[in-house]
């Protein structure tokens, strides 16, 4: 199975693409898949910042929360406005 990866706004724009899909990795959790898409591309460092959220099949998660085969999972910056 696989994951699905969305981006927003500034990250949308830093990554080059709104969406990705990547093979899923047992075992794995946000903060991990986080620290992987890094790895990868020096462009998703802003990933790391405290303030970006990570959101789980609609549902905002704590990075510590592990992937399932399947998942969307949206990292989305903080917005502004009112």
């Amino acid at each position: 199975m696989a994951l699905t990866i969305r981006y927003f706004a500034a990250l949308r724009d830093r990554m080059g693409t709104a969406e990705s899909v990547v093979d899923h990795m047992p075992g794995i959790n946000g903060g991990g898949l986080a620290e992987w898409l890094i790895a990868r591309d020096p462009a998703a460092e802003a990933l790391a910042h405290p303030s970006v959220r990570l959101i789980i099949n609609d549902e905002i998660a704590p990075r510590s929360q592990a992937l399932q085969d399947g998942d969307t999972i949206a990292f989305c910056p903080p917005f502004s406005g009112g």
